[in-house]
């Protein structure tokens, strides 16, 4: 093995690094020549799935009990302990008007960042992060939020839709502030 000079060494050492920082360059100009990527979590509420905003929340939890509060619009199950702090709890498919039992006992929670009310979601389970490139599909002319199906919101909260086609599969894209202000007067 032959012995190296030190300055052979330094110059080595600043080539691979010469090539890594140019390889790394290649990488992130492919990623902005191939567009924007959203991130989502994506969730399943019985058959149908829903893409949150990654960005917008803060956590996936187990299930937990929730006691009632009284006179409280149905998709509220009401408030739970997560973290120290007293949420509410809002069940995501009775948010939508979806027929069904309601969240499954051993389902999720997702904690949302929210400005003002500690919200989480409950949801049937997480499935996990998709990203797909830039924006979703529009919700179409037969999104009509005028007409929500089961006293529900109906597709007045869906602000988009991602096609089978995207990793991880087809999912209905939410609008988690537009949600939260009809479903948490």
């Amino acid at each position: 093995m032959p012995i190296r000079t030190a300055n052979e060494t330094a110059e080595r050492a600043r080539a691979l690094r010469a090539a890594r920082t140019e390889a790394l360059a290649r990488r992130g100009l492919g990623r902005a020549e191939a567009g924007a990527r959203r991130a989502y979590l994506v969730c399943a509420c019985g058959a149908e799935r829903y893409g949150l905003p990654l960005a917008e929340a803060a956590g996936v939890l187990p299930m937990r009990p929730c006691t009632p509060v009284p006179g409280a619009v149905p998709a509220l199950l009401g408030l739970a302990a997560v973290s120290g702090r007293i949420v509410s709890v809002l069940d995501l498919a009775r948010a939508l008007g979806r027929p069904g039992p309601g969240a499954a006992p051993g389902g999720h929670l997702v904690a949302l960042r929210t400005g003002t009310v500690p919200v989480a979601l409950a949801v049937d389970r997480v499935i996990g992060v998709v990203e797909i490139d830039a924006e979703p599909a529009s919700a179409g002319p037969e999104a009509d939020p005028s007409h929500p199906p089961s006293g529900g919101m109906g597709a007045a909260a869906v602000s988009g839709y991602a096609p089978a086609g995207s990793e991880g599969g087809d999912f209905v894209v939410l609008d988690l502030p537009r949600l939260l202000r009809r479903a948490l007067p």
